[in-house]
């Protein structure tokens, strides 16, 4: 062993003494954001343009103190869960390429069928798939090609899928990230595809959610504090200078079992930018998918506006959230189960590395990994020299 863990006992009870104290002061702040979120509840049409330039929450036309309860749970509707896993390309290994797996379920409430689930890997490894440019797909790179595959995936199933109420989900955020250095054009044709994606699923007449659990976003907590700073982003900044923001989801840990918040928009630049135009601006809420007399256990729900404003759409959103949550305790089945079928343990990455230093000696190349990558496979498998 050599992480000497006797080192590290001052600095670990330093920090549980930090956080307890942090935790004092999120209590504290909780309450006015409560006060301020009744207070000012009715403010959200004067708040919209300063809480776009704060990067706060933009109010929506819904009341700030709203509280939805749980709809009626459809007796029978399908929820579709995506959820996808790589390898990365290891300039170290024998061969250069990466792998993209997505899971998904396929869950018709009521029906008495077993789920579907389906397990669909990628194997990348030609120049063209290996590459942007002169860029190794890794990284980031690599993290939206996954996203791209499991919105496409999504998409498909709905395609395939009976009309009748449809909930298609993903586990995360709908805003695609793109790494900002990249060239304006090839940025716009990856938003694109996702976008492009998002619309099948409109077509197919299902909604879409992004489900996010434990959130951290502070959106609505800067919302709150710029209410009561009477939309003053100078006084926002200096207020929040200097300390951890106040997560939402402390805000809302007051909601009732199955109740969601009130309805907001992203702040985020590439929500205005490229979904907005596209039909696809994301709004979100949040929820508690707790059961009764259970703790709370609150989620963030990310869906395209045009779900936010279709009722129908918006209630089975939130009822079918809620119903999966409550099947495995705070996090939707479906998701649950594709995110099993995507993983790919340590032995799973073993064999396909042995596929592949097997396949390239029956094509006559003889398998070389680096000085590098050789060592750390002796000692890492407890051999020594």
């Amino acid at each position: 062993m050599t992480l000497r863990l006797n080192r590290l006992t001052l600095p670990v009870e330093r920090m549980a003494e930090v956080l307890a104290t942090r935790e004092e002061d999120f209590a504290r702040r909780m309450r006015e954001a409560r006060a301020w979120r009744r207070a000012y509840a009715d403010r959200g049409a004067t708040l919209r343009e300063v809480a776009r330039e704060a990067n706060a929450a933009i109010p929506t036309e819904e009341p700030l103190d709203t509280v939805v309860p749980l709809p009626p749970i459809p007796e029978r509707f399908t929820v579709i869960g995506a959820d996808g896993s790589t390898i990365p390309p290891d300039r170290h290994g024998a061969a250069l390429y990466y792998v993209i797996n997505i899971g998904s379920l396929v869950y018709r409430h009521g029906s008495g069928e077993t789920p579907e689930a389906h397990s669909i890997p990628h194997l990348g490894y030609t120049e063209e798939e290996l590459f942007e440019g002169t860029t190794l797909v890794s990284g980031n790179l690599l993290d939206v090609r996954r996203d791209q595959a499991e919105v496409n995936h999504l998409a498909e199933l709905v395609e395939q899928e009976p009309e009748g109420p449809t909930l298609a989900l993903v586990d995360g955020t709908l805003l695609l990230w793109v790494l900002e250095n990249l060239p304006l054009d090839t940025r716009k044709k990856k938003v694109q595809r996702y976008l492009d994606a998002l619309t099948r699923v409109q077509k197919g007449k299902a909604a879409v959610a992004g489900f996010i659990s434990r959130p951290r976003h502070a959106e609505v907590s800067r919302l709150l504090l710029l209410a009561h700073l009477d939309g003053n982003t100078e006084k926002v900044q200096e207020a929040e200078r200097g300390r951890l923001p106040l997560p939402d989801r402390v805000i809302f840990a007051d909601l009732p079992p199955g109740g969601r918040s009130a309805l907001f928009t992203s702040p985020s630049s590439i929500n205005h930018t490229y979904y907005e135009p596209a039909g696809h601006e994301v709004w979100f809420f949040y929820v508690n998918v707790a059961a009764e007399e259970e703790d709370p256990v609150i989620a963030r729900i990310e869906v395209p506006v045009w779900v936010a404003r279709s009722p129908d759409l918006l209630s089975l959103v939130h009822a079918g959230v809620v119903a999966q949550s409550r099947i495995a305790g705070g996090y939707p089945y479906a998701l649950a189960r594709a995110d099993e079928l995507a993983y790919i343990s340590g032995p799973e990455r073993q064999r396909l590395q042995e596929m592949v230093e097997t396949a390239l000696l029956r094509a006559g190349l003889m398998p070389s990994p680096s000085p590098k990558a050789f060592y750390k496979s002796m000692t890492r498998s407890g051999r020594r020299w």
